[in-house]
This record gives C-alpha cells, structure tokens and sequence, in this order.
C-alpha cells in the first residue's frame, strides 16, 4: 500500500498505528516485512516517497503553510515508527541504525525546521534508551548532536537533548564520565527555568540523576544538589520519576554525608512525592523511601 499512496494524511496515520501494533505485540508482527518496511521509511526520510513528489503546483487549496505541516506530521510519525523498531529489535537494530543515522540527523542541523530538529532529537534520544548497549558505537554522532541540542533556544528541543543524553549515559557501555561537567553546565540553565515548558526542566532533572547514578564520584554533588533538589518533584514527565527517586536513594545509601546539609529542601520533596498517586517509583526504591 505505501508503494503507491500519495495522500500525506494517509501515509502518517499508517506510521501511527504501525508504531503502536510493534509497541502492542512486538517484533513477530513486523518481522517478515521489516525490509520493505524500512525502505518505506527511509524513503519517508530522503523525501523520496510518492506522498512527498506529487507536484501541487496546480492544487489552489493546497497552501504552502499547510503543505510544510503535514510534511512535519509525516516525518515526526515515521520518526516515531524507527524508534520503536529500536524498541523491538534492540542491538539487532544496529544495521538498520548504520543506514538511518545520517537521514535522521540531518533533521538536527540548525538551519532546519524547528518541529523537525526536535523531531530528530527526540527520535534519536528514544533510539538511545531503546536500543540498550548498542548506542555505544555511535558515541561519537549522538553526542554532538545532544549537547547542541540542549543549547537551543526552543524548549522541546532542549527536553529532548537532555532525555536524549541521560539516555545514552544509561544504555551505553562506555564511561562517559569525562563528559559530565559540560554535561551539567549544558544543563544548568535547564534545571533552574521557573517553569517546565515541554518538560524541560523534567527531563534536564531526570538527566542529572542518570549521571549520578552512572558515576556519582565524577558528579559534583555540593553543587549539583542544591539546583537539582530545587527542581524536584518532578511535574510533567513522570517516567521521569524513576531515575530521580532511584538517585535519591544511591545517595542516601552511598553518599549520606554529602546528602545531610540538603535534608531540609530534599525531605519536603519526598514527602510530597510519595503522597502524590502520579508519581512512580522502582519497586526498589519505593521500599526504602518508606522506611525513612
């Protein structure tokens, strides 16, 4: 069907419920048509699909406004769709990894749109978590493209680097830890906004607690506590949650010296976490809160 569809409407609502029947019942439903699949979508991608090269010139009720919108909207679904075959195949996604890496991050560069570099920000942040211990290689691409992210102007992309570089420290084999201070300092105008605009603030926090989970020693955590307890609890992202109570309670456990002179600001919160039904807790994590 995608072969010959040229209705842009069409083609985003098949990425849509495609994501979600990989997400629903994994890779079995998509295993013996990912080939032809995937050339639809890298296809998407180059802008090469038929829905993309029909010429509208003559169409007067097509504006140009309205042409760039569903463009986006195809995008940001087909987008949606290779990050959950990530999601599916894990470290098997690496091939696949290899061939849209380049299309997806040329979707990052500046000079482009602003719904589509955060598109591509977020579709390579969710391939980061997704795809586990694989990301590793590609150290050197994601990287660059997260921190220049998280030094955006615009909000959602900023949200989306900095879920995208927690991510990567999290799923990755490598020692990032090198990395933390310009990390925490690419954050820091994040974590200390008023409010929380596309989560933001959220994900810049949930970001600072991957890192002291991964290496709490290479965190400066005398500074880091203060902005970082000020910005908690979490308000709109609660997958969020997770990494942030779980790092509270590494420290507690590990590093309480460091935790003491914060108690006053960091009790509250914990207090207002657990007494709030959105909130998520690991099991774990959960547990030990409790018994404070």
């Amino acid at each position: 069907m995608w072969e010959e569809e040229d209705d842009k409407m069409v083609v985003t609502q098949l990425c849509t419920e495609l994501r979600l029947i990989m997400k629903d019942v994994g890779p079995g439903v998509t295993i013996d048509y990912a080939d032809g699949i995937l050339q639809q979508l890298l296809a998407i991608f180059e802008k090469k699909a038929p829905c993309q090269t029909i010429d509208f010139e003559e169409d007067e009720e097509v504006e140009e406004e309205e042409l760039a919108e569903l463009d986006s909207l195809l995008i940001c679904a087909a987008a949606d769709c290779v990050a959950e075959f990530a999601n599916v195949f894990g470290d098997a996604f690496e091939p696949v990894m290899d061939t849209f890496l380049p299309h997806i991050a040329g979707y990052a560069k500046p000079t482009v749109a602003v719904s589509e570099r955060a598109m591509a920000v977020g579709c390579l942040a969710e391939i980061a978590k997704n795809m586990g211990p694989g990301i590793t290689k590609y150290a050197e691409a994601l990287f660059p493209v997260f921190m220049s992210g998280l030094q955006d102007k615009h909000p959602e992309i900023q949200s989306n680097a900095a879920f995208g570089i927690g991510a990567f420290v999290e799923s990755a084999t490598i020692d990032a830890s090198a990395y933390f201070s310009d990390i925490l300092k690419a954050l820091y105008p994040l974590i200390q906004m008023e409010k929380n605009p596309n989560n933001a603030r959220d994900n810049a926090a949930g970001c600072v607690a991957r890192l002291i989970l991964e290496n709490a020693d290479a965190v400066p955590l005398s500074e880091v506590l203060p902005v970082w307890i000020a910005a908690l609890p979490i308000s709109g992202d609660h997958l969020e949650d997770l990494p942030v109570y779980d790092a509270v309670c590494h420290l507690l456990k590990n590093k309480r010296s460091v935790v003491e002179p914060f108690y006053s600001t960091l009790m509250p919160v914990l207090k207002q976490a657990m007494a709030d039904p959105d909130t998520l807790f690991s099991e774990e994590s959960k547990q030990y809160l409790a018994s404070l």
